[in-house]
C-alpha cells in the first residue's frame, strides 16, 4: 500500500509542477474556437483556453494574455487563476472562450501558443505543434 501511495504522490507532483508560472496563476494552452476563420485582416481572434495542469475539470478565470508580435509571428501566452489545486483529479479541464484583441491585423504572421514554446507544456499532447 505504501508503494501505491508513493507512486500516486509522484504522479501528482509531476503533474502539478507542469509549467506553473509565478504570481498565483497557472499555465494555460489555447486553440482557435470552432469555426474561427483567421484572415490577414483579422484584428481579433476567438480562442478556447484551458488550464494545463489537473484541476478537477475547472480551468478557472482566464487572465489577459501576453501578446508578443514580430514581423513573422504573433506569440500569445495565457495563464489562468487561481493557482493549481493542491489535490485535483485529471479528468481534463473545460475550455473557456476568450477574444484576443490585437494592436494590428494578423497579416501573414503565424499564430503561436507561447505556452508551447516557453513552458513544459511543450512536451504535452496539447502542443503537438506550437502553431495555431
Amino acid at each position: 500500500m505504501r508503494g501505491v501511495v508513493a507512486w500516486l504522490a509522484l504522479v501528482v507532483l509531476a503533474l502539478s509542477g507542469c509549467a506553473t508560472p509565478a504570481g498565483g496563476s497557472s499555465t494555460a494552452v489555447w486553440v482557435l474556437a470552432p469555426g474561427e476563420a483567421v484572415s490577414a485582416e483579422s484584428a481579433s481572434i476567438e480562442v478556447l483556453v484551458s488550464r494545463l495542469a489537473c484541476n478537477s475539470g475547472v480551468t478557472g478565470a482566464v487572465n489577459q494574455p501576453v501578446v508578443e508580435a514580430t514581423d513573422d509571428e504573433i506569440v500569445i501566452t495565457f495563464t489562468v487563476s487561481p493557482e493549481d489545486a493542491e489535490f485535483a483529479n485529471c479528468q481534463g479541464n473545460d475550455q473557456v472562450e476568450y477574444v484576443i484583441e490585437l494592436d494590428d491585423p494578423v497579416g501573414d504572421r503565424a499564430l503561436v501558443d507561447g505556452a508551447c514554446r516557453t513552458t513544459s507544456a511543450s512536451s504535452t499532447v496539447f502542443c503537438d505543434s506550437e502553431y495555431r
